[in-house]
Protein backbone atom coordinates (compact mmCIF):
# COMPACT_ATOMS: atom_id res chain seq x y z
CA UNK A 1 0.00 0.00 0.00
CA UNK A 2 1.55 3.32 -1.07
CA UNK A 3 1.41 6.63 0.83
CA UNK A 4 -1.67 7.93 -1.01
CA UNK A 5 -3.62 4.75 -0.25
CA UNK A 6 -2.65 4.95 3.41
CA UNK A 7 -3.78 8.60 3.48
CA UNK A 8 -7.15 7.69 1.94
CA UNK A 9 -7.66 4.80 4.36
CA UNK A 10 -7.03 7.11 7.30
CA UNK A 11 -9.36 9.76 5.88
CA UNK A 12 -12.05 7.13 5.32
CA UNK A 13 -11.77 5.91 8.91
CA UNK A 14 -12.02 9.50 10.14
CA UNK A 15 -15.18 10.24 8.17
CA UNK A 16 -16.71 6.89 9.10
CA UNK A 17 -16.41 8.03 12.72
CA UNK A 18 -17.85 11.47 11.96
CA UNK A 19 -20.81 10.01 10.05
CA UNK A 20 -21.49 7.47 12.82
CA UNK A 21 -21.44 10.29 15.37
CA UNK A 22 -23.74 12.63 13.42
CA UNK A 23 -26.28 10.19 11.95
CA UNK A 24 -28.28 9.64 15.17
CA UNK A 25 -29.11 13.37 15.28
CA UNK A 26 -30.59 13.28 11.76
CA UNK A 27 -30.32 15.82 8.95
CA UNK A 28 -27.81 18.63 9.43
CA UNK A 29 -25.35 20.68 7.34
CA UNK A 30 -22.53 18.94 9.21
CA UNK A 31 -23.78 15.50 8.18
CA UNK A 32 -24.12 16.70 4.59
CA UNK A 33 -20.45 17.74 4.65
CA UNK A 34 -19.46 14.39 6.16
CA UNK A 35 -21.35 12.46 3.49
CA UNK A 36 -19.83 14.54 0.69
CA UNK A 37 -16.32 14.14 2.09
CA UNK A 38 -16.69 10.41 2.62
CA UNK A 39 -18.32 9.98 -0.79
CA UNK A 40 -15.40 11.72 -2.50
CA UNK A 41 -12.89 9.58 -0.63
CA UNK A 42 -14.76 6.40 -1.58
CA UNK A 43 -14.79 7.60 -5.21
CA UNK A 44 -11.02 8.15 -5.17
CA UNK A 45 -10.62 4.66 -3.72
CA UNK A 46 -12.70 3.17 -6.53
CA UNK A 47 -15.76 2.24 -4.45
CA UNK A 48 -18.21 3.79 -6.89
CA UNK A 49 -21.45 2.30 -5.56
CA UNK A 50 -20.73 3.26 -1.95
CA UNK A 51 -19.59 6.71 -3.04
CA UNK A 52 -22.82 7.22 -4.96
CA UNK A 53 -24.89 6.19 -1.95
CA UNK A 54 -23.19 8.80 0.26
CA UNK A 55 -23.50 11.55 -2.33
CA UNK A 56 -27.16 10.75 -3.01
CA UNK A 57 -27.81 10.92 0.74
CA UNK A 58 -26.06 14.30 0.83
CA UNK A 59 -28.13 15.54 -2.12
CA UNK A 60 -31.41 14.47 -0.46
CA UNK A 61 -30.37 16.21 2.76
CA UNK A 62 -29.42 19.40 0.90
CA UNK A 63 -32.90 19.51 -0.61
CA UNK A 64 -34.49 18.99 2.81
CA UNK A 65 -32.32 21.63 4.52
CA UNK A 66 -32.84 24.21 1.78
CA UNK A 67 -36.61 23.66 1.81
CA UNK A 68 -36.55 25.14 5.33
CA UNK A 69 -34.75 28.28 4.14
CA UNK A 70 -31.11 27.44 4.90
CA UNK A 71 -28.87 27.45 1.83
CA UNK A 72 -25.97 25.00 1.62
CA UNK A 73 -22.60 26.34 0.48
CA UNK A 74 -22.21 26.35 -3.32
CA UNK A 75 -18.97 24.36 -3.05
CA UNK A 76 -20.68 21.52 -1.22
CA UNK A 77 -23.56 21.49 -3.71
CA UNK A 78 -21.33 21.54 -6.81
CA UNK A 79 -18.90 19.00 -5.36
CA UNK A 80 -21.70 16.52 -4.68
CA UNK A 81 -23.35 16.76 -8.08
CA UNK A 82 -20.18 17.04 -10.20
CA UNK A 83 -18.74 14.00 -8.43
CA UNK A 84 -21.96 12.06 -9.02
CA UNK A 85 -21.70 13.06 -12.68
CA UNK A 86 -18.12 11.74 -12.80
CA UNK A 87 -19.17 8.45 -11.17
CA UNK A 88 -22.04 7.98 -13.62
CA UNK A 89 -19.65 8.69 -16.49
CA UNK A 90 -17.31 5.93 -15.28
CA UNK A 91 -20.31 3.61 -14.97
CA UNK A 92 -21.33 4.50 -18.56
CA UNK A 93 -24.64 5.86 -17.30
CA UNK A 94 -26.53 9.05 -18.17
CA UNK A 95 -24.69 12.07 -16.75
CA UNK A 96 -26.69 15.09 -17.95
CA UNK A 97 -28.95 15.50 -14.91
CA UNK A 98 -26.18 15.59 -12.31
CA UNK A 99 -23.98 17.97 -14.27
CA UNK A 100 -27.02 20.17 -14.94
CA UNK A 101 -27.60 20.33 -11.19
CA UNK A 102 -23.98 21.33 -10.63
CA UNK A 103 -24.34 24.08 -13.24
CA UNK A 104 -27.18 25.73 -11.29
CA UNK A 105 -24.66 26.84 -8.62
CA UNK A 106 -21.50 27.09 -10.73
CA UNK A 107 -21.71 30.88 -10.97
CA UNK A 108 -21.64 31.10 -7.14
CA UNK A 109 -18.57 28.89 -6.84
CA UNK A 110 -15.47 30.79 -5.69
CA UNK A 111 -12.00 29.95 -4.42
CA UNK A 112 -13.41 30.42 -0.91
CA UNK A 113 -16.19 27.86 -1.32
CA UNK A 114 -16.20 24.57 0.58
CA UNK A 115 -14.17 21.75 -1.01
CA UNK A 116 -12.53 24.00 -3.62
CA UNK A 117 -9.45 26.12 -4.08
CA UNK A 118 -8.45 27.64 -7.42
CA UNK A 119 -6.76 24.48 -8.68
CA UNK A 120 -9.68 22.36 -7.50
CA UNK A 121 -12.18 24.43 -9.48
CA UNK A 122 -10.04 24.16 -12.62
CA UNK A 123 -9.61 20.40 -12.27
CA UNK A 124 -13.35 19.95 -11.74
CA UNK A 125 -14.18 22.13 -14.76
CA UNK A 126 -11.74 20.25 -17.00
CA UNK A 127 -12.98 16.81 -15.93
CA UNK A 128 -16.64 17.80 -16.17
CA UNK A 129 -16.17 19.35 -19.62
CA UNK A 130 -14.27 16.33 -20.92
CA UNK A 131 -16.96 13.95 -19.65
CA UNK A 132 -19.74 16.06 -21.14
CA UNK A 133 -17.98 16.39 -24.49
CA UNK A 134 -17.43 12.64 -24.70
CA UNK A 135 -21.11 12.15 -23.82
CA UNK A 136 -22.12 14.64 -26.56
CA UNK A 137 -23.27 17.54 -24.38
CA UNK A 138 -21.09 20.36 -25.77
CA UNK A 139 -23.38 23.18 -24.59
CA UNK A 140 -23.05 22.15 -20.92
CA UNK A 141 -19.34 21.45 -21.38
CA UNK A 142 -18.86 25.03 -22.59
CA UNK A 143 -20.31 26.41 -19.33
CA UNK A 144 -17.75 24.51 -17.23
CA UNK A 145 -14.92 25.61 -19.54
CA UNK A 146 -15.88 29.27 -19.35
CA UNK A 147 -15.99 29.03 -15.55
CA UNK A 148 -12.43 27.71 -15.61
CA UNK A 149 -11.30 30.47 -17.96
CA UNK A 150 -12.91 33.10 -15.71
CA UNK A 151 -11.12 31.72 -12.64
CA UNK A 152 -7.76 31.92 -14.45
CA UNK A 153 -8.40 35.32 -16.04
CA UNK A 154 -5.79 37.22 -14.03
CA UNK A 155 -3.52 34.28 -13.24
CA UNK A 156 0.08 34.00 -14.40
CA UNK A 157 2.59 31.20 -14.14
CA UNK A 158 3.34 27.84 -15.70
CA UNK A 159 0.46 25.87 -14.18
CA UNK A 160 -2.17 28.46 -15.05
CA UNK A 161 -0.86 28.90 -18.58
CA UNK A 162 -0.96 25.18 -19.31
CA UNK A 163 -4.48 24.89 -17.92
CA UNK A 164 -5.65 27.86 -20.01
CA UNK A 165 -4.28 26.13 -23.11
CA UNK A 166 -6.24 22.97 -22.19
CA UNK A 167 -9.41 24.95 -21.56
CA UNK A 168 -9.28 26.81 -24.88
CA UNK A 169 -8.60 23.55 -26.71
CA UNK A 170 -11.71 22.05 -25.11
CA UNK A 171 -13.67 25.20 -25.96
CA UNK A 172 -12.69 24.68 -29.58
CA UNK A 173 -13.94 21.10 -29.32
CA UNK A 174 -17.28 22.36 -28.01
CA UNK A 175 -17.83 24.59 -31.02
CA UNK A 176 -16.59 21.89 -33.37
CA UNK A 177 -19.19 19.53 -31.89
CA UNK A 178 -21.83 22.24 -32.33
CA UNK A 179 -20.86 22.69 -35.98
CA UNK A 180 -19.49 26.24 -35.65
CA UNK A 181 -16.12 25.66 -37.30
CA UNK A 182 -15.03 29.29 -37.55
CA UNK A 183 -15.56 29.92 -33.82
CA UNK A 184 -13.80 26.61 -33.12
CA UNK A 185 -10.82 27.87 -35.15
CA UNK A 186 -10.72 31.07 -33.06
CA UNK A 187 -10.54 29.11 -29.81
CA UNK A 188 -7.98 26.64 -31.17
CA UNK A 189 -5.91 29.65 -32.23
CA UNK A 190 -6.07 31.05 -28.69
CA UNK A 191 -4.86 27.70 -27.33
CA UNK A 192 -2.04 27.62 -29.89
CA UNK A 193 -1.00 31.18 -29.03
CA UNK A 194 -0.86 30.35 -25.33
CA UNK A 195 1.11 27.17 -26.13
CA UNK A 196 3.60 29.10 -28.25
CA UNK A 197 4.25 31.54 -25.40
CA UNK A 198 4.68 28.68 -22.94
CA UNK A 199 7.05 26.91 -25.32
CA UNK A 200 9.11 30.07 -25.83
CA UNK A 201 9.56 30.44 -22.07
CA UNK A 202 10.22 26.68 -21.67
CA UNK A 203 7.14 26.33 -19.45
CA UNK A 204 5.02 24.02 -21.59
CA UNK A 205 4.33 20.77 -19.73
CA UNK A 206 3.69 18.59 -22.78
CA UNK A 207 4.36 19.71 -26.37
CA UNK A 208 1.70 17.26 -27.56
CA UNK A 209 -0.90 19.43 -25.82
CA UNK A 210 0.00 22.17 -28.30
CA UNK A 211 -0.15 19.79 -31.27
CA UNK A 212 -3.76 18.82 -30.44
CA UNK A 213 -5.34 22.25 -31.19
CA UNK A 214 -3.12 22.63 -34.26
CA UNK A 215 -4.37 19.37 -35.76
CA UNK A 216 -7.94 20.26 -34.83
CA UNK A 217 -7.58 23.69 -36.44
CA UNK A 218 -6.19 22.33 -39.68
CA UNK A 219 -9.08 19.87 -39.89
CA UNK A 220 -11.54 22.77 -39.53
CA UNK A 221 -9.62 24.66 -42.22
CA UNK A 222 -9.84 21.65 -44.51
CA UNK A 223 -13.60 21.31 -43.96
CA UNK A 224 -14.08 25.02 -44.67
CA UNK A 225 -11.96 24.88 -47.84
CA UNK A 226 -9.30 27.22 -46.42
CA UNK A 227 -6.60 25.46 -48.43
CA UNK A 228 -3.71 27.90 -47.89
CA UNK A 229 -4.23 28.03 -44.13
CA UNK A 230 -4.64 24.25 -44.07
CA UNK A 231 -1.29 23.72 -45.80
CA UNK A 232 0.42 26.25 -43.55
CA UNK A 233 -0.82 24.46 -40.42
CA UNK A 234 0.14 21.09 -41.89
CA UNK A 235 3.72 22.32 -42.34
CA UNK A 236 3.78 23.63 -38.76
CA UNK A 237 2.45 20.35 -37.35
CA UNK A 238 4.94 18.30 -39.38
CA UNK A 239 7.82 20.48 -38.20
CA UNK A 240 6.75 20.08 -34.57
CA UNK A 241 6.22 16.32 -34.86
CA UNK A 242 9.58 15.84 -36.57
CA UNK A 243 11.27 17.83 -33.80
CA UNK A 244 9.53 15.67 -31.20
CA UNK A 245 10.65 12.54 -33.05
CA UNK A 246 14.27 13.73 -33.04
CA UNK A 247 14.04 14.20 -29.28
CA UNK A 248 12.35 10.81 -28.77
CA UNK A 249 9.20 12.56 -27.51
CA UNK A 250 6.79 11.42 -30.22
CA UNK A 251 4.50 8.78 -28.72
CA UNK A 252 2.65 7.99 -31.95
CA UNK A 253 4.85 7.91 -35.10
CA UNK A 254 1.79 7.04 -37.19
CA UNK A 255 0.53 10.58 -36.59
CA UNK A 256 3.57 12.04 -38.34
CA UNK A 257 3.16 9.56 -41.19
CA UNK A 258 -0.47 10.64 -41.63
CA UNK A 259 0.48 14.33 -41.65
CA UNK A 260 3.03 13.67 -44.41
CA UNK A 261 0.39 11.77 -46.37
CA UNK A 262 -2.15 14.56 -45.95
CA UNK A 263 0.42 17.16 -46.99
CA UNK A 264 1.34 15.12 -50.07
CA UNK A 265 -2.31 14.83 -51.11
CA UNK A 266 -3.01 18.54 -50.58
CA UNK A 267 0.10 19.62 -52.47
CA UNK A 268 -0.61 17.28 -55.34
CA UNK A 269 -4.06 18.80 -55.70
CA UNK A 270 -2.46 22.25 -55.91
CA UNK A 271 -0.04 21.04 -58.58
CA UNK A 272 3.00 21.28 -56.31
CA UNK A 273 4.22 17.85 -57.33
CA UNK A 274 7.84 18.10 -56.22
CA UNK A 275 7.02 19.05 -52.63
CA UNK A 276 4.21 16.48 -52.58
CA UNK A 277 6.66 13.76 -53.57
CA UNK A 278 9.03 14.81 -50.79
CA UNK A 279 6.31 14.29 -48.20
CA UNK A 280 5.29 11.02 -49.80
CA UNK A 281 8.87 9.73 -49.72
CA UNK A 282 9.19 10.71 -46.06
CA UNK A 283 6.01 8.81 -45.25
CA UNK A 284 7.23 5.78 -47.18
CA UNK A 285 10.67 5.93 -45.56
CA UNK A 286 9.00 5.72 -42.14
CA UNK A 287 7.72 2.29 -43.09
CA UNK A 288 4.29 3.04 -44.49
CA UNK A 289 3.04 0.43 -46.89
CA UNK A 290 0.61 1.58 -49.53
CA UNK A 291 1.31 5.29 -49.09
CA UNK A 292 1.15 5.80 -52.84
CA UNK A 293 -2.25 4.08 -52.94
CA UNK A 294 -3.41 6.36 -50.11
CA UNK A 295 -2.30 9.42 -52.05
CA UNK A 296 -4.09 8.30 -55.22
CA UNK A 297 -7.30 7.71 -53.26
CA UNK A 298 -7.09 11.13 -51.66
CA UNK A 299 -6.42 12.82 -54.98
CA UNK A 300 -9.22 10.97 -56.80
CA UNK A 301 -11.65 11.89 -54.03
CA UNK A 302 -11.26 15.54 -54.98
CA UNK A 303 -12.69 14.99 -58.48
Amino acid sequence: MDASEIHLERALNEYNSIVNMLEPDGTSPELVEAYVNRGCILYMMGYLTSAMEDLCSASDMIEEIESSGTEIDAGTFVKAHATMGAILFEQRSEIAEEYSCALTRLDRLTTGSNHFDRAGIIRMCLESAQNLLESEYPEDAEKFIRKGIDILENSDGKWSGNRRMELYTLLGECYLAMGDLRTAINHYTEAITIGAMLSESHEIEDVEEMVVPLIARLQCESDLGLDDLYLMDLRIVIYMLEDMAKNNCLKDPDLLIKMHQDAAAALMNKGQVQEAEQHLMKAMSMGVQGAKSYLMNQTNAQF
